[in-house]
């Protein structure tokens, strides 16, 4: 093992972004490493953070078109001037690019953190009679520029196993829970009578369902995070539930893990879209690692890891009444509670956490220069 020149970089995620510099960066930068990233930002500065070069380049253009077509232009000509022994960038609208680094001999690491076809699938700004094309001409263009990588980064096993057809050099490293985040123990009221949502707020990760459900059952939601749109923000203030939810808006770590605290189920009863039927979400994890049990939608890999650690309960997403069942099973058993949320817990500090993945993304950098 040695240390390393690394540049991250990324022309749609901002500079701290939790994936990327949080857990990445940061680690990268802890291990001895030079790390550099660039990323949005509100305007053009560098500075240091955490032992990480930031520069952050500010986005002239308008519309999702002009940043793939102008912008990435601009992320990539900086990254280039990095004397970098490894460049590692985070959207598809940069692989076109990697051809650029190809050429110059240049080490270039693609971090996929979802499933582009399948995510295409289901994106709303897209007209539905166009997403299967769009998806398929996506799938076309990951497979035909991924030659010019040196390495392949996956969030998941499946996003693997689909570039390890045409790359050997791939390797999955989940975005797990940061383990810092988690030391400190937590408390939650298991007898509070209350669930907690936290993160992007739409009918595809079953806000409906959830405020049905609330209706019929003595208890309160904490809610956290951005909703969707403001027409199903309106939409769910209408709702009679509506005056059971405590709603937090967008709130920061620390006021998080004091939300997670002070609930006693995390819900995680996202619809079951192509996207989501095979992915890791962090959701879960993180209330696992804050010692709350989780209710989360009955997919088979789901189901396989909340049950293998009984760590919870799982259930049909869009069947209310089986919602429930499952919340009033949960609120009515605070012992029950506690004995999932410490084994939830206990997976998550022993076994699925980021300085794990850490190490396997350091080996992973060190079988490039070989």
């Amino acid at each position: 093992m040695y240390s390393l020149n690394i540049c991250h970089f990324t022309s749609v995620h901002p500079w701290n972004d939790i994936r990327i510099f949080h857990k990445e960066c940061v680690s990268l930068a802890s291990m001895g490493h030079r790390v550099t990233l660039i990323a949005v930002g509100e305007d053009d500065r560098e500075f240091m953070e955490k032992g990480v070069r930031v520069i952050t380049l500010r986005n002239p253009f308008q519309g999702r078109i002009s940043r793939a077509l102008r912008f990435t232009r601009l992320v990539v000509d900086r990254a280039l001037k990095e004397q970098a022994d490894v460049y590692h960038f985070h959207d598809p609208e940069l692989l076109p690019h990697a051809v650029k680094f190809s050429r110059l001999k240049r080490k270039v690491v693609y971090d996929v953190h979802e499933d582009l076809p399948r995510q295409i699938s289901t994106k709303p700004w897209i007209p539905g009679w166009l997403r299967p094309a769009a998806a398929r001409m996506a799938e076309r263009m990951e497979l035909r520029n991924i030659r010019n990588v040196a390495g392949v980064v996956a969030a998941t096993p499946l996003i693997e196993n689909r570039f390890r057809v045409v790359h050997s050099k791939s390797c999955c490293i989940f975005n797990a829970p940061l383990l810092s985040e988690f030391e400190r123990k937590f408390n939650p009221d298991y007898a509070s009578r209350r669930m907690v949502y936290i993160g992007v707020i739409s009918e595809k990760r079953g806000i409906i369902e959830i405020l049905k459900a609330l209706e019929k059952v003595d208890g309160r939601l904490n809610l956290a995070g951005k909703f969707e749109s403001e027409e199903l923000m309106n939409r769910c203030k209408l709702m009679s539930a509506w005056q059971k939810v405590d709603y937090h808006g967008t709130i920061g770590r620390e006021a998080i893990a004091q939300l997670l605290e002070n609930s006693c189920v995390g819900l995680v009863t996202l619809h079951p879209t192509t996207n989501y039927l095979d992915s890791y979400p962090i959701k879960m994890f993180e209330y696992m690692g804050a010692s709350l049990p989780v209710l989360a939608s009955d997919f088979p890999l789901w189901r396989t890891i909340v049950n293998e650690q009984q760590a919870g309960l799982c259930v049909d997403p869009l069947n209310v009444d089986a919602i429930i069942e499952a919340v009033n099973r949960l609120f009515d058993n605070a012992e029950l509670c506690r004995n999932m949320g410490e084994r939830g817990r206990s997976f998550v500090l022993n076994q699925f956490n980021w300085e794990a993945e850490a190490v396997k993304l350091n080996a992973f950098y060190q079988t490039l220069m070989h």
